[in-house]
């Protein structure tokens, strides 16, 4: 479901359930808060950095995940490493982490309107980072979206090979859990 591991300064959060497609469910969406949160709550834990096993980072979300995960309010900065596919709840942690990067070739979706709801939560988040307009079309569409199209609406901040995706990651990772907690607490505070 959800590994965790201290990389030094950096917790590691991984949605390991890749025989599912990483799909999030009501316990593996309690799995990640609880993650986060003791993340968070460690002092020890510079920055937070959010990935998936397997060749699609998430699939989406059943009916009964936590309704937290899309109110996602960290005191420590997020960084995504993508890969493969992220649908749904998948695009949401994309979307809330503060550096997302994606392996070139993934794709992203928000697709809920294929079966026949819409996601508030999810379209209030996407609208945050790439803009209202734009996730209304993405929304009512339900179309599949490039790593390109990201990048150029700003939804990640960066584009690596597949074999560099780790490697990035990390190194950015690291980057801001070595920066002053302090300045980065009143960063993250402003941005609230």
């Amino acid at each position: 479901m959800i590994r965790v591991e201290q990389d030094a300064k950096v917790r590691r959060i991984r949605l390991a359930a890749p025989e599912r497609r990483n799909i999030i469910d009501g316990p593996m969406s309690a799995a990640f808060l609880e993650a986060l949160n003791e993340a968070n709550a460690d002092p020890a834990t510079g920055a937070i950095l959010i990935e998936a096993d397997g060749p699609m980072f998430c699939g989406g979300a059943s009916q009964d995940v936590d309704p937290g995960l899309y109110q996602i309010a960290s005191t420590k900065p997020i960084v995504a490493a993508m890969q493969g596919v992220a649908l749904g709840a998948g695009l949401a942690l994309i979307a809330t982490a503060h550096v997302a990067i994606a392996a070139q070739g993934s794709s992203f979706g928000f697709v809920d309107i294929r079966e026949g709801r819409w996601n508030k939560d999810l379209f209030q988040i996407l609208s945050r980072s790439i803009g209202a307009r734009r996730a209304l079309e993405l929304g009512l569409t339900g179309r599949i979206f490039t790593a390109p199209d990201a990048l150029n609406w700003g939804l990640v901040h960066y584009l690596t090979p597949p074999f560099e995706l780790d490697d990035r990651a990390t190194s950015v990772a690291h980057a801001l859990a070595g920066a002053d907690s302090s300045a980065v607490r009143d960063a993250l505070a402003s941005q609230r």
